[in-house]
């Protein structure tokens, strides 16, 4: 008799011990899986430009809640199975500087229902556009016979920006500026000025394709309507030397913010580098394309 008790104490025994693991240890939700290998823009070329983007990272959101954001191509794990809505949305580096990854304010949201399935994995391609409450200020993509950026507030005539059909990103022409030891420095402004940059939202986008030899750096020229000769300038992003194209998105809301006046200018100066007095090159070329100034 007393041999059956402790054998039967050392089943609750063990019983609980068991029990314990489980709460320790409970067992692990098995993830479903969807894969981003990209993320496209779609445009409607005759109003909003080329579809050209550089959309490094995919933010998502898992019924409503923030998942995470993932660099593209991402495989990413979700807690979920059944029918489920996924929101995706495009991030970009902000003024091309890795560590600065956003939310693409322009670019719409990608929702989608998804019937994810425990270890299985869902392939998505989400195709994106322009927001329609946005407002594309001007899109110069030089393919005009003539562009904004024609003028020159300081260098010589030879380096004013040309239209080129030599070095180009897509279709036939772009942008050309050519710098040498001789005429080291240029810069240059929009012939038109644009308003209400932030009347709507405080976001202000300068996009760009570019592939240059040497540094250039952007900004604005605020202007007041009734004293349009006290002109104030202010530069911030710029790119670095790059032999491939590229594409960028320059931030220059905060600019904006800081500097409120009627009207702006969009501007650019580009320079050979110099060292102990010297510059570092002969000559410099830099190429543009695709140059959006966008608001809402």
């Amino acid at each position: 008799m007393s041999n059956t008790r402790h054998i039967y104490s050392l089943f609750i025994f063990i019983g609980l011990i068991l029990s314990g693991c489980e709460l320790i240890n409970p067992s692990e939700e098995v993830p479903s899986y969807i894969y981003v290998p990209d993320i496209k823009l779609e445009t409607n070329v005759a109003t909003q430009g080329s579809a050209s983007a550089k959309i490094t990272e995919v933010w998502v959101s898992v019924g409503g809640v923030f998942l995470g954001a993932y660099s593209l191509p991402a495989v990413i794990p979700i807690l979920a199975d059944g029918m489920t809505e996924l929101t995706l949305e495009a991030g970009i580096k902000d003024n091309g500087i890795t560590s600065r990854s956003e939310i693409y304010p322009f670019y719409t949201p990608y929702t989608i229902q998804v019937d994810l399935q425990p270890e299985h994995m869902d392939t998505i391609r989400p195709g994106i556009r322009y927001r329609d409450d946005i407002t594309i200020a001007f899109v110069e993509d030089f393919e005009k016979g003539k562009h904004l950026f024609d003028e020159l507030l300081q260098g010589n005539e030879s380096n004013r920006m040309v239209i080129d059909n030599m070095e180009v990103f897509e279709d036939n022409f772009s942008g050309k500026i050519y710098l040498n030891k001789d005429a080291p420095f240029v810069e240059l402004a929009t012939t038109e000025s644009f308003q209400n940059l932030t009347d709507k939202g405080f976001q202000v986008y300068l996009e760009m394709n570019y592939r240059s030899d040497t540094p250039v750096v952007f900004g604005i020229i605020g202007k007041n309507q009734n004293d349009p000769d006290n002109a104030f300038a202010a530069y911030d992003p710029g790119f670095v030397p790059n032999e491939d194209w590229n594409k960028i998105y320059f931030n220059l809301s905060l600019l904006v913010l800081d500097n409120p006046f009627d009207e702006y200018q969009i501007s650019l100066q580009a320079f050979l580098i110099e060292q102990n007095g010297n510059t570092v090159l002969d000559n410099a070329t830099v190429w543009l394309d695709n140059i959006k100034l966008i608001h809402f």
